[in-house]
């Protein structure tokens, strides 16, 4: 009879050969989740974070704002430490998420690098 363990073992197992057999190019972000091994808790955080900071950018846009870099040091600063925030950014970029935050967080992260 098979524990546990040996079914999570398994499971991870099964789980890493799909990260290395699937082409995942056009889901850059949820590679990320995989290989970083967010769990699900994490990644509905990191999706409200967005959510929540695009409404933000959309409003001060509006309204004439021209300095974001609040944005990106929230952004930063409420990221999992599992992931780099530049690199969070460019995958969903390159998955099409919350692209126009993802940009403009994007350009500044390169401005103060």
């Amino acid at each position: 009879m098979e524990t546990v363990e040996e079914r999570l073992e398994r499971l991870e197992f099964y789980n890493q050969l799909t990260i290395e057999s699937v082409d995942l190019t056009s889901y850059p972000f949820f590679r990320l989740v995989m290989e970083k091994k967010l769990t699900e808790k994490e990644v509905n955080d990191i999706l409200l974070l967005c959510d929540e900071l695009e409404k933000t950018y959309l409003m001060q846009a509006e309204e004439g704002f021209v300095h974001y870099t609040p944005l990106l040091i929230h952004f930063a600063g409420m990221l999992t430490p599992k992931l780099n925030p530049r690199e969070t950014i460019q995958a969903l970029i390159h998955q099409g998420k919350h692209i126009s935050l993802m940009e403009k967080l994007y350009e500044l992260s390169i401005r103060y690098e």
